[in-house]
């Protein structure tokens, strides 16, 4: 598969037949007549037009050249004159389907590099994020934020941008260098602008993207970051309720005849992921003995689910010699094994 190809996002065959204003009953009746037919016009190419998700029912995701084929196809095969104009409207539904997955990359990108207060210098109204986070949420590098800033500084006409001020567009902070939204802003305007002519079009897509939706990005990120706590007591307070007063690494039921302390664990903990911190799939309520003993274990560092499964089987391993207890241990792990697979490499974005 090219590697430009790679680049595109799939789309479900029932988004594609939503594009192509069909249904997915008729998509894949075109599927099959182009799949009836060797060596003509009418072809659709596995890796370049389509990927299988089950080939043995053929069933398909296609790619963006995958959907304008069937779009040209039905175009100049159906008759109906609301068809006329349907590559174009395809091409154009495109257009903002990018557009929609830009703004979503570029909230996700202020996620990670805003993912703590203790990541930014913050006023009433502004939020500063280091220079290195801001050349990373621009998609530059430090010669394409010197060259913006120095073009925005050397702009003296009236109808130009204004100039960049301290304590608005920037700070200095311990001799690092932090942009403001509105900085942010600033920059991204004036790359979008002065873009060289051999730049690919989707670098200024990119900027532009930056220039419509970074303030609201950080706003509502800084919003998030600030009510955080009280949501994380709620999801921990949650998970304890869904777990009935039983240490879900045990199965011992906290009773009268039997108390003892309920502790809510973090998997991923809160300092390295704080996007998970109040993600129920995070949370395993256990025995304040078990809770304690792990961190006494593994010391002060980051942990994850997989350090969790190396202390089960390390350090507590006799609680687990019946057959109840073995079977929920097995399932424990499993369960750990998919949390850690899933979002290791997966940021969570906020609701």
């Amino acid at each position: 598969m090219p590697a430009a190809q790679r680049k595109h996002i799939l789309l479900s065959d029932q988004e594609t037949a939503g594009i192509l204003r069909i249904n997915t009953k008729k998509l894949y009746k075109i599927c099959d007549f182009f799949d009836s037919k060797v060596d003509d016009e009418w072809d659709l190419i596995e890796g370049e037009h389509f990927e299988w998700v089950r080939k043995d029912v053929k069933k398909r995701q296609f790619y963006e050249a995958g959907a304008v084929a069937l779009a040209k196809y039905l175009q100049e095969a159906e008759t109906q004159g609301f068809l006329a104009s349907l590559v174009d409207e395809v091409l154009e539904a495109f257009t903002h389907r990018r557009k929609r997955i830009r703004r979503h990359l570029v909230r996700r990108q202020v996620s990670i590099e805003f993912a703590s207060l203790d990541d930014a210098s913050l006023t009433p109204d502004l939020v500063f994020l280091e220079r290195p986070k801001i050349i990373r949420i621009l998609r530059t590098n430090g010669k394409g934020v010197n060259a913006s800033i120095k073009r925005i500084q050397n702009n003296d006409s009236l109808e130009g941008q204004e100039q960049l001020k301290p304590g608005k567009h920037f700070n200095l902070i311990d001799e690092n260098q932090y942009w403001s939204q509105i900085g942010i802003v600033s920059l991204a305007q004036d790359m979008s602008r002065n873009h060289e002519k051999r730049s690919r079009a989707s670098r200024k897509a990119w900027t532009d993207t930056v220039f419509e939706e970074i303030e609201d990005a950080i706003q509502e990120q800084r919003k998030y970051l600030e009510s955080s706590e009280s949501r994380i007591k709620k999801a921990m307070e949650k998970a304890k309720r869904i777990a009935e007063n039983t240490c879900q690494v045990s199965l011992q039921k906290r009773t009268a005849s039997k108390p003892f302390d309920l502790h809510v664990h973090h998997l991923f903990d809160r300092s390295s992921r704080p996007d998970l911190a109040d993600v129920l799939d995070n949370l395993l309520v256990m025995h304040s003995e078990i809770h304690c003993g792990f961190h006494k274990w593994h010391g002060s560092e980051s942990c994850t689910p997989k350090d969790f499964i190396e202390y089960l089987f390390h350090a507590e391993g006799s609680r687990f010699e019946t057959q109840r207890s073995t079977r929920n241990l097995d399932a424990l792990v499993i369960k750990l094994e998919r949390i850690q697979s899933f979002y290791e490499n997966h940021y969570q974005m906020p609701q």
